[in-house]
């Protein structure tokens, strides 16, 4: 059989409905809602500040930053005393006497309070709370870095599925301009089919079956290209966490940039991205807290208080200070002291294990950082690709339209037959198809040079 209009959409639509499919597969592990929906239509940069705002992953990784800010509280908390208090209530049987004579009188009772207190003040660690300081400390750094390399890559997540949301748009719009051809097209082949009379007449029955083929062919695209652009739309609101009724079905438009070598390229990644930030604290932080599992086994020296205040209605307080009186009498006391946890073996291995973190920190480091630069060429030769592309695009969709515009007139004054108009219009089609693929492609290189370097490429503002 001939090639028709059937091949128009028949690569295109699998290849960007095989890429919204995924979003099928997240729409069923996430509900998006809209309990109080909002204007209808916000932009690329709204969105985007929605997901700075509203994400969930990007919460997630804000939430590690209030962690290791608690983990430094404690650190910093064990400088300040602290100590117990305990108060016990309990009745007692009265005794009378002294040290040397005395009786319990079981006909006699009464209540017994004992409190006792102590307090602790550490004086010097050895670098042990020191450490722990400037782990936590550390940590911080690492933990907000590693919460800006979330930010960017939700930012550009987001950025695709807003722009493949747009290219379901632009490629449903296309299926509608040919549908609506085709359909005109299988109105006048019928209508010069039934004209016998007329002389020279093209349109053969069977021309007839394959422009109703190609049109019900597109009519199916259709509700898959639907099918599509809704399912890319929730997959906008569940990214950015945005609440909104519909997106803009606005045109798909090349992003407004400005192109820089790739030397300067690698210099911003350099400058701007968080990973070389969150792996140098991170290493800092696990050096840290080797260094303070090692300092367990060295003693703290503190100072120290204690206090001891029972009291009991039902017993003589004895006077003598040579007399052991635990029921009425004061005692308590202050000085300098040193404690020591002696399990050697423990502390070591915890040192092992944080030192061991450490190498695989710097193991990780050594293919980190050829990996983005790596990125970043990657993603800064997609977009030459794409920039190229374009002006390829530009001439081949300006050469199906005149081709198409010339077979359609012919068809319209009876000379050009159905085969030749369903090539033009399987080429002018095509033509569109590549050309929305490529602005598509162009914004999502920009998208990935983004996240590549650590910084907006684009004049986009959020």
């Amino acid at each position: 059989m001939e090639r028709n209009a059937i091949f128009i959409l028949t690569q295109f639509s699998f290849r960007w409905l095989g890429r919204l499919g995924v979003f099928f597969l997240w729409l069923t592990h996430f509900a998006v809602g809209a309990d109080s929906p909002i204007e209808p239509g916000p932009s690329l940069p709204t969105l985007l500040k929605s997901a700075l705002v509203n994400s969930g992953q990007i919460k997630e990784s804000e939430g590690d930053i209030e962690i290791a800010r608690a983990q430094l509280a404690q650190a910093r908390a064990a400088l300040f005393p602290h100590g117990s208090v305990m108060v016990l209530a309990a009745p007692m049987p009265g005794a009378h006497g002294d040290a040397v004579n005395g009786g319990t009188y079981w006909h006699e009772w009464g209540p017994f309070v004992d409190a006792s207190a102590q307090i602790v003040l550490p004086l010097y660690t050895f670098g042990q709370v020191g450490n722990y300081k400037k782990a936590a400390e550390r940590q911080i750094d690492a933990r907000t870095n590693q919460a800006e390399m979330k930010k960017a890559e939700v930012i550009a997540q987001a950025k695709e599925f807003y722009y493949g949301y747009l290219m379901a748009v632009e490629l449903g719009s296309l299926v509608d301009d040919l549908t609506k051809f085709l359909d005109e097209a299988v109105t006048t082949a019928e209508k010069q089919s039934k004209d016998k009379k007329k002389k020279g007449a093209t349109v053969k029955p069977h021309d007839i079956f394959r422009l109703k083929t190609a049109l019900q062919d597109l009519r199916q695209k259709k509700l898959q290209a639907d099918a599509g652009r809704m399912t890319a739309e929730k997959a906008v609101a569940w990214v950015t966490g945005a609440n909104f009724q519909h997106l803009t079905e606005g045109s798909l438009e090349p992003e407004e940039y400005e192109l820089k070598s790739l030397d300067e390229y690698l210099k911003i990644a350099e400058q701007h991205r968080p990973e070389f930030k969150a792996l140098s604290a991170g290493q800092e932080a696990r050096a840290a807290l080797r260094d303070a599992k090692r300092a367990q086994s060295y003693p703290v020296v503190f100072l120290g208080a204690f206090g001891n205040f029972p009291w009991t209605p039902v017993r003589d307080r004895q006077n003598s200070p040579f007399a052991y009186d635990p029921y009425n009498q004061i005692t308590g006391g202050a000085g300098l002291g040193l404690k020591l946890d002696i399990e050697f073996w423990r502390h070591a291995a915890e040192a092992a294990e944080q030192n061991a973190e450490l190498m695989k920190l710097k193991a990780t480091e050594t293919y980190a950082a050829p990996g983005v630069r790596l990125q970043v060429r990657k993603a800064f030769w997609e977009l030459q690709q794409a920039v190229e592309g374009m002006k390829i695009a530009e001439e081949r969709k300006s050469l199906g339209e005149r081709w198409f515009v010339s077979n359609a007139m012919g068809w319209s004054i009876g000379i050009t037959p159905p085969k030749d108009l369903l090539e033009a219009l399987e080429g002018n089609g095509l033509a569109r198809k590549n050309y929305i693929e490529t602005v598509y492609a162009l914004n999502l290189a920009l998208a990935h040079l983004t996240q590549a370097v650590g910084q907006e490429v684009t004049s986009l503002k959020y």
